[in-house]
């Protein structure tokens, strides 16, 4: 065990020594820092607002078992096509060692845990946000960061367990689906036949998420109350809960530790597979698990007709049109269910909809457009052997992606907007803002890959892409809501916000378009 320990202390004193040796990314890190001590100093004195801002009881317990719901049924779906702690390094290190299988469960799961620390960090960067929207008690983020490690610990280990049973059962894993499939149709039965009864949709799922039968529900009603300990304090039902979580994560932890040898032979296949998902995020293509397990690429007849740099272009469409819809992706389709949802159940004007839509899509698409194509093509040797500027390297490589955001805008809005009988030169100018907000987005994307390197760049990314929604904020929606509140004019407004991301896109466009000349960067 202390040749692990000493692989971890190691490990991290290599990446301290890396930081050094890059001043303007050690400083970066010690900005983020000094935002999250100052997010903890700005949380302690928002006592007296915390009560007036709360929302209510049943609408916060709903949030927290939804979101719970969400992250636990898509873990363990996943976890069908295999899950790990490890990577492939550490199998060609430490597989063949004469190790207790045991002692590299525990690195493996050591390694899993500082692997989430990032997350952390930006829960704590939110938690002023959080309190003062929920109501939450003193102390709460304490029971935040306990709750989202225990539930990365028990998804993760489950997840596991399930993979070595299923593993060895030919048909197993059909069946397994399917269960899980009937157990997420009877959880949503209660709120289905509310909405026959009701007619109102949010208020049915609020209902239901918020009622005390939850907590009843293995997993996810033990969490829902241990998050809710966040607004409540520490109550009967949050040391009932933890105690079930933490009851199960060490049985799970037991069940592997003793397998041995046979878990070695389970954990070699998860890894793999997140090697290669690994590698295909980084090259913005499908993971292939989850929902995207056994993907199948349509056979196409397709020729090069464009040369040069124009070539990357053809290469990048060519794929997108090998992996299905021409440029429709899961997420367009998320965005539109939740569009035509909306614009049924919320009681609100339809401009007003409109825009809370357009506002949740730019929201959401900082989070869920982390990676593109473009960065697979970095990793291409031909791509700095093309005879033309870096600039239209980096325009062939990432318009693809621009590409995409407009059609999905196009869908989203325009069917949304129908629905909802908005005047077609707003919805224009939201398909407008839309795109050029995500291309905002993808450039400064480019710009920290140029600044920061590929490993740095991805650690930040999430951190500075949270830092560029505040100046988005401030340089675009503050005054497109002037402008709408003088005129009352919402495509004017809309048409300001496109012209000032297009700016922006247009300054990260030439910060960054060194990365597209020098290979070493």
């Amino acid at each position: 065990m202390s040749s692990l320990i000493y692989i971890l202390r190691k490990t991290l004193k290599n990446i301290i020594r890396e930081l050094f040796k890059k001043p303007a990314t050690l400083i970066v890190y010690i900005i983020i820092a000094a935002f999250f001590v100052f997010s903890f100093i700005v949380s302690s004195g928002s006592e007296g607002i915390r009560e007036q801002n709360a929302l209510d009881l049943n609408v916060i317990k709903a949030i927290f078992c939804g979101y719970i719901a969400f992250i636990f049924i898509i873990g363990i779906s996943s976890s069908l096509g295999g899950s790990s702690f490890f990577r492939m390094a550490d199998v060609n290190l430490l597989f063949t060692a004469p190790l207790n299988a045991g002692s590299i469960l525990i690195y493996g799961f050591v390694k899993q845990m500082a692997a989430n620390i990032l997350i952390m960090f930006f829960l704590a960067y939110q938690y002023p946000n959080w309190k003062r929207m929920f109501g939450l008690v003193d102390g709460a983020g304490w029971i935040l960061i306990i709750a989202y490690l225990l539930l990365i610990a028990v998804s993760s280990l489950l997840g596991m367990v399930l993979y070595s049973r299923t593993s060895r059962k030919p048909g197993s894993k059909k069946k397994i689906k399917m269960l899980i499939y009937l157990g997420v149709l009877l959880f949503l039965m209660p709120v289905i036949i509310r909405i026959f009864n009701t007619k109102d949709i949010l208020q049915s799922a609020v209902d239901w998420l918020s009622s005390d039968y939850i907590k009843f529900i293995p997993f996810i009603g033990w969490f829902t109350e241990v998050l809710f300990g966040a607004i409540t304090g520490i109550t009967t039902d949050f040391i009932i809960g933890i105690s079930l979580i933490l009851a199960v994560l060490i049985i799970s932890f037991i069940y592997l530790y003793r397998m041995d040898t046979d878990f070695y032979e389970d954990v070699l296949a998860g890894t793999e597979l997140k090697e290669s998902m690994l590698a295909s995020t980084r090259e913005g293509k499908p993971t292939g698990l989850g929902l995207n397990a056994g993907k199948r690429y349509r056979k196409v007849n397709f020729r090069f007709t464009m040369e040069g740099s124009k070539a990357i272009f053809q290469k990048q469409m060519l794929e997108k049109k090998k992996t299905g819809i021409w440029m429709v992706s899961l997420r367009t389709l998320i965005f539109l269910a939740v569009g035509i949802i909306a614009s049924y159940a919320l009681p609100l004007e339809n401009t007003i909809v409109f825009t809370i839509l357009l506002g949740i899509c730019a929201y959401m698409m900082m989070f869920l457009s982390m990676f593109g194509s473009w960065e697979g093509e970095l990793t291409k040797h031909y791509l700095y052997l093309i005879p033309a500027a870096p600039f239209y390297k980096m325009t062939a490589a990432t318009l693809p992606e621009v590409l995409k955001l407009l059609v999905e805008a196009v869908l989203v809005f325009s069917i949304t907007g129908v629905i909802l009988r908005i005047n077609p030169i707003i919805i224009l100018s939201a398909v407008g803002v839309y795109t050029a907000l995500g291309s905002v987005f993808i450039y400064f994307d480019v710009f920290l890959r140029r600044i920061f390197g590929r490993i740095h760049g991805n650690v930040l990314r999430i951190f500075l892409r949270i830092m560029l929604m505040f100046v988005i904020i401030v340089v675009v929606v503050t005054p497109t809501a002037i402008i709408i509140g003088i005129t009352e004019n919402f495509a004017s407004g809309f048409f300001t916000a496109t012209v000032i991301s297009f700016c922006l896109t247009l300054l990260f466009m030439l910060l960054g378009v060194g990365l597209f000349a020098n290979p070493e960067l």
